[in-house]
């Protein structure tokens, strides 16, 4: 190829790229605005509908297992459908769903909503890492992915204490209508603007364009053949190892950060609304720190080392506020919250870049979508209600609860939080082959 025509390529590339890479984003930010948003709307809904705290850690535990079990079905749809199409479909459900949670007046309607907002969510990460792998170089990738993350974690910054203002003024009723409503635009210029694969607009891919080698999979596909069968991606033991690295993780931050710290800062630690909403707001920025810290730290040390050294760091930072649930000041609890969400998605954020250096594309969905769905089903999604149940029993139901039943929670967290720390440590002593 001669190099004006590569010139032309890669300059329809790169104004064809970032439209793409911005949509994704805005799919992910909802992802993280619908995880979070329990957390400030808890005392608003426990009051509204008459919700106790088994009834609230279900609502939880509804969310986050149909999200876990969504994802390994909805990854292998993007695969055979294409992220184009999967994404406009879930977008629509995602509208539907955020209406049905707005005009909830029980419970029943309430989980109805939850869920089909948890089977929309289930798939805007993998779309993203679908639609960012094959429009951006290798060598592209960890950063962009870090950003990609980073700049959806907002949605979670949203989802703190700009929502809990917006819901001072409107309700929480209306402020999930406009999320619905933006939902539905957001489905017709995905559709409208969004390719699987430069092919499908006459161009090369961006590793042949920048001339660039792509890093060989630990699986690759033969030729002549389509895809790697889905029962050689599942009995593959780097995904169980990654799964049981990001339980550790999820089942802490998730439970925590996105379900239970806004009851445990208002009714434990007798708090505003205002100051939980601010407290909790810092988590949220720490998600999007993370994300934006992953790529240049996996850059600068590998995706392996990367993974060890946040679990062990997240560790200590669990036990900061494990030691002294009950004493533990405004600004100690602003800081661990920041490192919560920081430290979550470096690990986080890195198991991906690690999964896509062992996967080949074509399954890639499927893939992520099987981690995800056990580190969900038996991480955050579980301990939501384990949470719920634990918390009931201490307190003997009685409300405001105590901190001391909290305590019990955040200590079974450190035990979950060690089993990350051992697992990220076989991973890198064991090669995978991921790049180091």
């Amino acid at each position: 190829m001669d190099n004006s025509k590569r010139s032309s390529m890669l300059h329809k590339l790169k104004i064809l790229q970032w439209p793409m890479y911005v949509i994704c984003v805005l799919c992910y930010m909802l992802t993280l605005f619908h995880r979070i948003t329990p957390a400030i709307m808890g005392p608003d809904l426990m009051a509204d509908l008459s919700l106790g705290a088994v009834a609230f850690g279900f609502m939880g535990m509804a969310f986050t297992w149909i999200y876990a079990f969504a994802q390994a079905p909805v990854g292998t749809m993007l695969d055979s459908l294409g992220a184009r199409r999967g994404l406009t479909a879930i977008l629509i459900i995602a509208a539907i769903g955020s209406l049905v949670f707005s005009l909830a007046e029980n419970f029943t309607v309430l989980i109805i909503g939850r869920i089909l907002l948890a089977v929309a969510v289930s798939g805007f990460l993998i779309g993203g890492a679908k639609i960012i792998s094959a429009w951006f170089t290798t060598r592209q990738y960890p950063m962009l992915w870090g950003i990609f993350m980073g700049l959806g974690s907002l949605g979670s910054v949203l989802g703190t204490a700009p929502l809990r203002t917006l819901m001072s003024f409107t309700g929480w009723r209306t402020a999930l209508f406009g999320i619905a409503v933006f939902s539905l635009i957001l489905a017709v210029v995905t559709y409208i603007l969004l390719r699987d694969q430069p092919a499908e607009r006459g161009l090369l891919t961006p590793d042949e364009l920048h001339g660039e080698t792509a890093v060989v999979a630990a699986i690759s596909e033969e030729s002549g053949q389509e895809k790697v069968p889905f029962t050689a991606v599942l009995k593959m033991p780097v995904l169980w190892l990654i799964g049981l690295l990001s339980l550790g993780v999820n089942s802490s931050s998730q439970t925590f950060g996105s379900m239970w710290e806004g009851i445990y800062l208002t009714d434990a630690l007798t708090l505003s609304k205002e100051i939980s909403g601010d407290i909790l707001s810092w988590y949220a920025w720490g998600l999007f720190a993370g994300c934006i810290l992953s790529g240049a730290v996996v850059r600068k040390i590998g995706s392996k080392k990367t993974m060890v050294l946040g679990c062990i760091l997240f560790l200590f930072n669990w036990l900061w506020i494990a030691l002294q649930p009950a004493t533990i000041s405004i600004t100690e609890l602003s800081f661990f919250n920041f490192l919560m969400g920081s430290l979550q998605m470096l690990v986080i954020s890195t198991t991906f870049i690690y999964i896509r250096e062992v996967m080949p594309t074509s399954r890639l969905g499927t893939a992520m979508g099987i981690v995800n769905s056990f580190a969900w089903i038996f991480g955050a999604g579980l301990f939501q209600q384990i949470w719920g149940i634990i918390i009931n029993a201490v307190s003997d139901g009685i409300k405001p609860y105590p901190v001391y039943a909290f305590q019990v929670t955040l200590w079974l967290q450190v035990i979950m939080i060690c089993l990350g720390v051992i697992c990220s440590i076989v991973l890198y002593r064991k090669d995978f082959g991921g790049k180091e």
